[in-house]
């Protein structure tokens, strides 16, 4: 089987895994009414984020299994998993029992690094860091279309607890695509030959704790406003629902047209300064936020975030690319996965502390001076050791 195809097959089903992840927790409040007619909003709030941090303790154990066991079984487990988690949700008559439902879809899910491990072995070097980017993009396109899609739902008079059993579906659907896929598409040989070929003149690689370090503060900086968008663009600026989630969804659209022409323009140029420029403008964008009062101003800035993401994310892939070895390329994007699923919980527990303490304006403030903090410390590290590629691996 060629390597487009694969590619495109290990994408579909990763949007098909993102679907139910990414649509069905903005509406928790609406699916606990028959469940628990009298849950808070801070029950709410503490079950959005159970999956993510489940997904945090179990990434770097499948990754390790994924690395032992073979890449293509630990994907397609990830996907079972998924399917018996929504199934459970769907017919759990208790609150206890739909919680044990979320934790198994954080235990036993892990799309997304179980399909970037499967990738960097099918995938020569040279190609792995765009499949990152389109894996991201995958992502970026069911955060857009899951939410509405999973909102038609009940709007036809679905119970909001029983999309769970339709989204169940693509799961099982991404299974039944993934089962022809080559169990092992290249030889030991040929990834060894792929991972020993020089990086560009020039190109420095940073250490996977340093990497580490810049993915935290880059995920602080982008999450913590999230919750609060949509509520803050309403009343301060008088739009409907509607408009609000457009503003939200702005920089993720510029992702999906920007990813790849930023990935080409990169490829064989240093990702570090490149991402330090993302941070920056992130957090200067997340400032003028805070400041402006004009709807237009706060749309614009909202597009320029997303160049700044996506510049981000551009090259914090080329980065984790660059340490890659094929022998524990599932244990590497295990705890990198679990790292940002450690960010997203800080980032929403610390946002909420601070948007209930102070409001948006001073959220949007510490999460612009995060992105600025974390460009300052990506860089420093890459100023002040030469990494080579055998060094950044250890």
């Amino acid at each position: 089987m060629s390597p487009g195809r694969i590619k495109a097959t290990v994408l579909a089903c990763h949007f098909a895994g993102a679907f139910g992840p990414m649509g069905l927790p903005p509406f928790l409040g609406l699916i606990l009414v028959g469940l628990a007619p009298s849950a808070s909003e801070s029950l709410i709030g503490w079950l959005y984020i159970v999956p993510t941090a489940c997904l945090a303790i179990s990434a770097p154990l499948w990754g390790r299994l994924a690395d032992r066991w073979g890449r293509k079984p630990l994907l397609l487990r990830a996907q079972i998993g998924l399917a018996v988690s929504f199934l459970v949700a769907g017919l759990a008559g208790s609150l206890p029992l739909f919680v044990v439902a979320l934790c198994l879809q954080g235990l036993l899910g892990g799309t997304f690094s179980a399909s970037n491990a499967y990738l960097s072995e099918a995938l020569p070097r040279s190609e792995l860091s765009q499949a990152l980017n389109l894996t991201q993009a995958s992502a970026r396109l069911a955060l857009i279309l899951a939410p509405a899609a999973v909102g038609f739902l009940i709007d036809q008079h679905i119970v909001p607890q029983n999309v769970y059993l339709v989204i169940a579906l693509l799961p099982v659907i991404a299974v039944l695509m993934l089962l022809p896929l080559p169990t092992k598409s290249r030889s030991k040989t040929e990834a060894a030959a792929d991972s020993a070929v020089p990086l560009p003149h020039g190109r420095q690689v940073l250490s996977r704790v340093a990497i580490m370090a810049g993915q935290t503060g880059f995920t602080l900086a982008m999450i913590s406003s999230f919750p609060f968008l949509v509520p803050y663009s309403m009343k301060a600026f008088g739009i409907g629902a509607g408009t609000a989630g457009w503003l939200f969804g702005l920089p993720h659209i510029v992702y999906l047209f920007a990813c790849l022409p930023l990935g080409r323009h990169l490829r064989d140029r240093d990702p570090a300064p490149w991402f330090a420029a993302g941070c920056l403008i992130v957090g200067g964008m997340l400032a003028v936020q805070a400041v402006t009062t004009s709807l237009l101003v706060f749309a614009m800035a909202r597009v320029a975030l997303g160049a700044g993401m996506t510049l981000g994310y551009v090259a914090l892939n080329a980065l984790i690319t660059d340490t890659i070895e094929d022998a524990s390329a599932g244990r590497t994007f295990g705890w990198f996965d679990s790292g940002a699923k450690l960010a997203t919980i800080v980032a929403s527990v610390g946002g909420g502390m601070i948007a209930a303490s102070g409001g948006i304006g001073p959220l949007f403030f510490a999460a612009a001076l995060c992105g600025a903090i974390t460009a300052a410390i990506v860089m420093l590290l890459r100023g002040s050791t030469a990494f080579t590629r055998s060094a950044a691996l250890k």
